[in-house]
């Protein structure tokens, strides 16, 4: 049996966003099974207090009318059925109310600790669970320690809150076949309460610690190699190489999309060879000149050569030029600092319009 190397890997690297969204879609959060059982003994404490009496008088009233009507009752097979159907309803719309609100505080503590992830992935079948050595690292790891240092420490919590609770009732709690069913009621509403209340009390602590606990473990469960790290930002952002080609195919494209401008070009300042930088001037459309190409070495040549080919003229002027490639950018207006100077190209050029002249002309400040 092979083992990748990637198993090897410590893992060192801090969980990704993605890596923590992956595992919400499965349904991987931290959670606590006893922080639920803790706020559920809280909760049934509040519900005894409140409904065990009632629910006493109710259950009490029910049977004495079904032994008052017993005679009554239709003889046979049919008749108790239909008697113990009455009974069994009546008793069921009698214990739903506190039912319902201890399912109900179950589903809304774990939807809290969930923080509302659903998903079916934990209860869809995992063969994996099935191979030998996964069994081996499940009954021997970390984890089923502690689960099984918590199941100790329960059973250590609820036989305490018992005697704490009892250790001063006993008497009264061996005398309760002589009470009569409301003080029954009575007797287990105090007591009941109190044990619930006492294991709820210490199921808080250990819900308390076994969150943290959970949280940690859940947090190391989603730490990331240095390999896998890298693997998904080359899903995400693709790989290093594609990326470096595709910027290259947009400065390609963008370069030649300037380059096709150059032709309605007003001017060409040069440096004269090692900067080439095209300007038109359209008041109807911006309020200075726009750098319509711009470049140097190769890219200055070939600006030049396409003016020359299209007419515009080229001024050589090297302290505006080095000006424009230092301040300027493609398609933006120049800034305020050069007007001056490229007002004064603009007039110069025009003047040797209206002289009939064109070409290469110069410019020395």
């Amino acid at each position: 049996m092979t083992v990748s190397a990637e198993s090897f890997q410590e893992k060192t690297e801090a969980p990704t966003p993605r890596r923590r969204e992956d595992a919400r879609k499965k349904g991987q959060v931290a959670r606590s099974p006893e922080v639920t059982t803790a706020i559920l003994l809280l909760v049934a404490a509040v519900v005894a207090q409140v409904s065990i009496r009632p629910l006493t008088e109710t259950v009490v009233a029910i049977f004495g009318h079904s032994a008052r009507m017993g005679a009554a009752m239709p003889v046979g097979i049919p008749g108790t059925a239909e008697w113990v159907r009455g009974i069994g309803w009546q008793v069921l719309g009698v214990v739903a109310v506190p039912t319902l609100a201890l399912a109900a505080t179950a589903v809304l503590v774990g939807a809290a600790q969930a923080r509302g992830v659903l998903s079916l992935k934990p209860i869809e079948p995992d063969w994996s669970r099935l191979a030998p050595h996964n069994n081996l690292k499940r009954i021997f790891g970390i984890r089923s320690l502690a689960e099984l240092g918590k199941s100790v420490l329960k059973l250590v919590i609820v036989g305490c809150a018992v005697y704490f609770a009892l250790s001063s009732a006993w008497e009264e709690l061996l005398a309760l076949p002589q009470k009569s069913p409301a003080a029954l009621a009575e007797v287990a509403r105090r007591y009941g309460v109190r044990v619930l209340m006492t294991a709820g009390a210490a199921y808080l602590a250990l819900a308390a610690a076994d969150y943290f606990f959970q949280l940690r473990q859940f947090e190391k469960s989603l730490r990331m190699s240095r390999e896998e790290v890298k693997q998904e930002h080359k899903e995400t952002e693709g790989d290093p190489m594609i990326r470096a080609r595709l910027r290259s195919m947009g400065r390609a494209l963008a370069r030649r999309q300037m380059l096709r401008a150059v032709p309605t070009a007003d001017v060409v300042v040069t440096n004269p060879t090692r900067i080439a930088v095209a300007l038109k001037y359209d008041p109807a459309k911006a309020p200075a000149p726009i750098v319509l190409a711009m470049g140097q070495r190769k890219i200055a040549q070939r600006i030049r050569e396409i003016a020359l080919a299209a007419g515009v003229p080229i001024v050589e002027n090297r302290p505006l030029a080095r000006a424009m490639l230092a301040s300027c950018r493609v398609g933006q207006p120049i800034p305020v600092e050069l007007y001056v100077a490229v007002a004064e190209v603009l007039a110069y050029v025009m003047r040797r319009r209206a002289g009939g002249l064109a070409g290469i002309e110069r410019v020395i400040e």
